[in-house]
């Protein structure tokens, strides 16, 4: 064998194992492991009475969700309702929850947040997250809400109490 065939397999082989490493490293780099699982952001509210104590609706529950671009069914007529959880709007920085109870008693639960879009990665696109700043109620059955977390993302954490008078 002469020196030029030799010096010719040795860059062939050179050039193979560079081209099989890029190939691998785009194969790895553009795959779906960086996409969360769960990637639905909701805000969770649970129900407590004034002493504290986690309270449950006996009654049928019906919440609306109503945005200008229109109104959203949120749970229906639900009987045994402990909390809820539900999705904030992107496009506006305050919500408005309409709790129906029978006998068509309502209250309103006013929710208002900053939304920070959260770039995850190309191949998983952008979230949504936010950030709670103030939230107010009607008072015909309930007694307050409070803001007892915050920041709103992927972890499943109670965000707000609704308190029932007694």
């Amino acid at each position: 064998m002469n020196r030029n065939s030799f010096a010719l397999r040795i860059r062939l082989g050179v050039l193979l194992s560079l081209a099989l490493l890029s190939v691998g490293t785009l194969l790895t780099s553009c795959g779906g492991d960086d996409c969360v699982i769960n990637n639905t952001v909701t805000a969770k509210m649970n129900f407590y009475m004034s002493d504290g104590q986690p309270c449950k609706i006996s009654d049928e529950l019906s919440v609306l969700e109503t945005r200008p671009q229109g109104d959203s069914v949120v749970l229906n007529r639900k009987v045994g309702a402990t909390g809820l959880t539900f999705p904030l709007s992107y496009r506006n920085t305050c919500d408005t929850l309409v709790f129906v109870f029978r006998g068509d008693v309502r209250d309103s639960v006013f929710i208002h947040h900053d939304n920070h879009p959260y770039f995850v990665s190309l191949d998983c696109g952008t979230a949504m997250f936010h950030t709670l700043t103030a939230v107010d109620c009607t008072r015909h059955l309930m007694q307050s809400v409070e803001i007892v977390n915050p920041e709103i993302n992927y972890d499943a954490l109670e965000s707000l109490h609704l308190v029932f008078g007694d």
